[in-house]
């Protein structure tokens, strides 16, 4: 199944345990093996909160649909740990 990067491109970004992390607002492509390497994640504003932006490499990504990615749970486990304590993504 081919995605172009207009369907990327704010797609939802979910972890294995259906946590919502945000969207996709951009990514990075390796010319050499023309493979995309990492996807740039913005979390949303919440409560007055500057937007985050989390980089998950595409190692960390188990599956990607028109609808939503899904990447591991352990992706980031601090810094999800800390946006869920300022309210950023809902536990």
């Amino acid at each position: 199944m081919l995605i172009s990067s207009t369907d990327l491109i704010n797609l939802p970004v979910y972890t294995q345990s259906a946590k919502y992390l945000g969207e996709i607002t951009s990514f990075d492509l390796d010319i050499d093996s023309r493979i995309v390497s990492q996807f740039y994640v913005k979390t949303g504003l919440i409560k007055g909160l500057w937007h985050e932006q989390l980089i998950i490499a595409a190692t960390q990504v188990i599956s990607i649909t028109k609808d939503k990615m899904v990447v591991e749970d352990n992706i980031n486990k601090q810094s999800v740990s800390e946006l869920e304590k300022v309210g950023l993504v809902s536990s």
